[in-house]
C-alpha cells in the first residue's frame, strides 16, 4: 500500500505521546508499505528527507511568533498559533498530494488535522482513516478548549462520517465515541506497544549504567538517599490530574516521611508553583520545567520509587508503559484503560485511583509508598504485562489490517 500519514509530530519534533507513537510504529509500517509522513516543520528542519525507510515532508510555515521554537499548547496564545500552523500545514500537505504521488489511503491523526481530512475526502476523493489519539476537544467531559456551542464536537462527528474507518487504542475510547454518536463508521481498537519495548529487550541495555546515571541525577536535583521519590511525567494541565495530585500531596506527604513529588514535563508551571506555595509544599514538589526525553527520561524513571499518573482521561497513556517497563510501581487515574490492570484482577499490574478525588489519590500514594513489598510486586507485574501484552509489531499489523479493510468497496 501507498500510505500518506498526516500527523503533527515526527522525530525530532517529539513533545508528547503522539510523537512517541509515530516514532515507534512507522518503522514497522514502512517495512512492507510505501509510507510518507506529512508533519509540522519546527525549528527549520529539512522540508523533504528519508528517515529509516519513511519519506518525510515538512512544509515550512512562517507565522509571527512561531518561528524556531516549540509552542506550549497549554498557553492560550501559543495554542492558537499552533492551531494556525496546523491548518496552513494541512493545506500544503494536500497541495503536495494533489500534485503527484497519489496514495492509496490517507491516515489522519487526530481531529486537529481536520482540514487535511476534509480536503482529502471532498477534494482529492481519497480514502481517509481517522486515528483518534485524544478526545479532549469535542467528546471528553474534561476539555482543553471552550466550545459552548459544541461546534468542535459536531466537526469531529462529521470527520467520523467521511472516514472509512476510525482507529482508537482502547475499548474505553471506542465506547466513549459510540456514546457520542460516532456510529456510522466502524471504530477499530488497536492497542499500542510500549515506549521502551526495544530498549529493555536490547542485549546491550546496561541497567547498572542507568542506575549510575539516575544516582547522579538524584544528586543534581538535591535529593537525599532517604527521600522517597514519586514521579509524574506528562503535560502539566487539567486532564492529566496534576492539580488533584498536588492537593493529594498535602495528605500523602504528612503520612509518608521524606516523600518528594517530581513533576517532569512542561505546561502550567506557574500554576504548580502557586499551588505548592499555598499548600505549604515547598521543598516537597520539584519540577523539571521542560519536556524531557531520551536517556535523561530513563534516568528519571530509574530514580523513582513509584510513579503516579492520575489522568482524568487518557486515550492510552504511553507513560504507563514507560514506568512499567522499568519495573516501577505505578498508580493510575481511572481515566486510563482497564487493560493496564492485566489479566488477573486479583493481582493487578497497576494501582487504580479515582482521579477526580484527591483523597483517593492520596490513599493510593500512601499505600504504595509505605509498603515496599507492594511496590515490588506491582513493579514485577507491570513489567511482565508490558513485556508480554504490548507489541509495536502487533500494533502495526493490526493497523495495516484496518487500512486494508478501509480500501474495500463500501458495503462489501
Amino acid at each position: 500500500m501507498r500510505i500518506a500519514c498526516v500527523v503533527n509530530q515526527f522525530p525530532p519534533n517529539v513533545t508528547a505521546g503522539l510523537g512517541r507513537y509515530v516514532e515507534l510504529i512507522t518503522p514497522w509500517l514502512a517495512r512492507d508499505h510505501e509510507l510518507t509522513v506529512h508533519t509540522l516543520n519546527v525549528g527549520g528542519l529539512p522540508v523533504d528527507e528519508r528517515v529509516d525507510g519513511v519519506t518525510v515532508h515538512r512544509p515550512r510555515v512562517r507565522l509571527p511568533g512561531a518561528r524556531g521554537r516549540r509552542l506550549n499548547r497549554t498557553r492560550r496564545a501559543e495554542f492558537l498559533l499552533l492551531a494556525a500552523q496546523v491548518m496552513v500545514s494541512d493545506w500544503r500537505y494536500v497541495r503536495r498530494l494533489r500534485r503527484g504521488g497519489r496514495p492509496d489511503l490517507v491516515a489522519v491523526h487526530d481531529s486537529t488535522n481536520f482540514l487535511a481530512a476534509l480536503l482529502c475526502h471532498h477534494l482529492l476523493r481519497l480514502p481517509v482513516v481517522l486515528h483518534v489519539h485524544t478526545t479532549e476537544y469535542g467528546v471528553a467531559a474534561q476539555r482543553s478548549i471552550r466550545d459552548p456551542l459544541n461546534l468542535f464536537a459536531a466537526l469531529e462527528r462529521h470527520l467520523a462520517r467521511i472516514s472509512r474507518r476510525v482507529v482508537v487504542a482502547t475499548p474505553e475510547v471506542r465506547e466513549q465515541l459510540l456514546a457520542a454518536g460516532w456510529r456510522r463508521t466502524p471504530v477499530d481498537v488497536v492497542p499500542l506497544g510500549g515506549t521502551y519495548e526495544r530498549v529493555v529487550a536490547d542485549p546491550a541495555f546496561d541497567r547498572e549504567a542507568l542506575r549510575r546515571g539516575a544516582a547522579a541525577l538524584r544528586r543534581r536535583l538535591g535529593l537525599s538517599e532517604r527521600d522517597r521519590v514519586l514521579l509524574f511525567v506528562g503535560r502539566i494541565e487539567r486532564q492529566k490530574g496534576v492539580y488533584q495530585l498536588l492537593e493529594a500531596m498535602r495528605t500523602a506527604s504528612a503520612a509518608v516521611p521524606g516523600l518528594r513529588l517530581l513533576i517532569v514535563g512542561e505546561g502550567d508551571e506557574v500554576g504548580v508553583r502557586r499551588i505548592v506555595a499555598a499548600a505549604g509544599l515547598r521543598g516537597r514538589v520539584l519540577t523539571s520545567g521542560r519536556f524531557v526525553t531520551g536517556r535523561e527520561l530513563l534516568e528519571y524513571y530509574e530514580l523513582a520509587d513509584a510513579c503516579v499518573f492520575p489522568s482524568l482521561f487518557e486515550p492510552f497513556g504511553l507513560v504507563a508503559t514507560e514506568a512499567m517497563a522499568l519495573g516501577r510501581a505505578t498508580v493510575l487515574g481511572d481515566g486510563f484503560s482497564r487493560i493496564f490492570l492485566g489479566d488477573d484482577p486479583a493481582r493487578p499490574a497497576a494501582r487504580f485511583v479515582r482521579a477526580a478525588e484527591p483523597a483517593d489519590i492520596a490513599r493510593g500514594i500512601i499505600d504504595v509508598m509505605s509498603d515496599e513489598a507492594l511496590r515490588r510486586s506491582l513493579g514485577e507485574r507491570g513489567e511482565r504485562f508490558v513485556r508480554e501484552s504490548l507489541s509495536w509489531e502487533r500494533a502495526a499489523a493490526a493497523t495495516t489490517a484496518v487500512y486494508r479493510a478501509a480500501l474495500k468497496p463500501p458495503g462489501s
